[in-house]
């Protein structure tokens, strides 16, 4: 892997706290401009983050979801076309998060909406053609428990749910010949070593996403984990941090926004205290060979995100050869 084959992820942009306003974000001239930029800042494949919320909005440039994408492009076809005139080469993932469903105290309600939707996105990942479909493997337990009260009585089944969920979306991710990588933040129900405990409940074809300040945020020895897990590796999402949770705020309804300070969780990468060089050379110690996005999730000017990563992996890039 060289540090120029490295995906960056849409996620960089977020209409509710960095510019563009909601116009701009929401046009298409937008996003046909940035992917001129994310080729010219060296990055020729992006990962898309899939959300729902676009399938209600109207006649939306917001490039995330099937449907926005073929009322702007007519199909999926000609919109992979665009992206490679403008210097995208590939999407390298989609990325779907559904505890965005997590918004009342029917667990059916949320299981059968995450169900349904993790299937759209996964067909949208393999109609893009895309190495992998990255899955949150659960909502924010704070955000489970604000819905739950009883939460702590309910872990066991929850798990045992969404374990359900999973098995049938890596029987549909095999069949399509697609990565199924489960991302496991740090406030997650699984959070941290966790989620190695039900590796053997896992089906052979879920694998878990590297996700390096997630990881770090829960204790997380990055190298040794790599390492344990080098076969059950899918996707690796370069994360940073300067951030430490000493009042438990991955227990909160909303983790990833402290509500206890006034800071913000995740950085640009090479702004924060996450061993990323560490994660690199453990991840060519195991020969990966699989995709690598950088994520700079809350970054509050994209542009600038884009320039800082590119210099960052500039100075790394004899650690991706």
């Amino acid at each position: 892997m060289r540090y120029s084959d490295l995906a960056i992820s849409l996620d960089m942009v977020n209409r509710h706290y960095q510019e563009p306003n909601r116009n701009r974000y929401e046009s298409r001239y937008y996003w046909e401009e940035l992917y001129e930029l994310i080729a010219a800042a060296g990055f020729h494949a992006i990962e898309i983050p899939f959300e729902p919320v676009w399938n209600f909005g109207g006649r939306s440039g917001v490039p995330f979801t099937q449907y926005t994408i073929e009322a702007k492009y007519g199909n999926v076809d000609n919109y992979r076309s665009f992206l490679r005139e403008r210097g995208i080469e590939r999407v390298a993932g989609v990325y779907f998060n559904p505890g965005f469903f997590m918004r009342n105290d029917s667990l059916d309600f949320y299981f059968g909406a995450a169900g349904h939707f993790a299937g759209l996105a996964l067909e949208h990942a393999v109609s893009l053609g895309a190495s992998y479909f990255n899955l949150s493997i659960t909502p924010a337990y704070g955000l489970v428990k604000n819905y739950h009260p009883d939460m702590d009585n309910l872990v066991p089944g929850f798990i045992d749910r969404t374990l359900e969920l999973v098995h049938k979306l890596a029987d549909r991710a095999k069949d399509a010949g697609i990565n199924l990588s489960l991302r496991n933040e740090y406030w997650s129900l699984m959070r941290g070593e966790a989620i190695e405990q039900v590796a053997d409940r896992l089906p052979v074809g879920a694998l878990i996403d590297i996700d390096t300040a997630n990881l770090h945020l829960s204790g997380i020895d990055l190298p040794g984990f790599i390492a344990r897990n080098a076969a059950r590796i899918g996707s690796v999402h370069l994360t940073d941090t300067a951030f430490e949770d000493t009042d438990e705020t991955w227990t909160t309804p909303n983790p990833e926004f402290p509500a206890s300070r006034a800071t913000q969780v995740f950085r640009d990468i090479g702004q924060g205290s996450v061993d990323l060089p560490g994660s690199l050379r453990a991840l060519a110690d195991i020969d990966y060979a699989g995709e690598i996005t950088v994520s700079c999730r809350q970054t509050r000017d994209p542009m600038r995100a884009l320039l800082r990563a590119r210099s960052w992996l500039h100075k790394q890039g004899s650690a991706l050869h």
